[in-house]
């Protein structure tokens, strides 16, 4: 056995091996704060389609999130393995039913994604396709870059609450006098 079928293999140990036509496999990355790499197999006999979960928090207030996701091209047991076609959705774990964005590439090969101006929260990525009859194999890389709150922000912030003490302070004297 090559090293590549011993990886597949022992991945799909891992993972578990699918018997249906069928697969999905789910995953909590916990919170991402950087760069994040993985790979998601569905092995099996039979595998027509797949569902994937790949769960995840993000704790900036404003949080960009950028990345892919490429199809993995190989056999598993003198089977075929590989994606047909992805279909990748982000949802917000409050709001499993609206998509927060939706790609899709029909020919199996990968998608390059950019979610901007994320809140704070749990979400989820979907991911499905069609496979090759043994199941598909395929990597991602998610790069999480939070957006910091501008330092001139918090300078005007305290500039308008100085001018709005001193203008308490001018009515309160002038009331005073009067």
């Amino acid at each position: 056995m090559n090293k590549i079928t011993a990886l597949l293999f022992a991945a799909g140990l891992t993972l578990g091996v699918a018997t249906s036509p069928a697969s999905a496999s789910n995953f909590d990355l916990g919170t991402l704060s950087s760069d994040t790499t993985g790979f998601v197999a569905n092995f099996g006999t039979g595998i027509q389609t797949f569902s994937d979960q790949i769960a995840f928090s993000l704790t900036g207030l404003s949080t960009s999130l950028v990345g892919s996701i490429s199809d993995v091209v190989t056999t598993f047991l003198g089977a075929p393995v590989n994606s047909v076609n992805f279909v990748l959705d982000l949802f917000s774990v409050g709001d499993p039913v609206t998509s927060l964005g939706h790609y899709e590439d029909l020919s199996g090969t990968g998608i390059a994604f950019n979610y901007a101006d994320l809140a704070a929260g749990d979400y989820f990525f979907r991911i499905t396709g069609s496979t090759a009859a043994g199941g598909n194999f395929y990597s991602y890389k998610f790069a999480v870059t939070e957006t910091p709150i501008p330092p001139a922000l918090l300078l005007f912030g305290t500039a308008l609450g100085g001018m709005g003490i001193a203008a308490y302070r001018k009515r309160k004297a002038a009331a005073a006098q009067a």
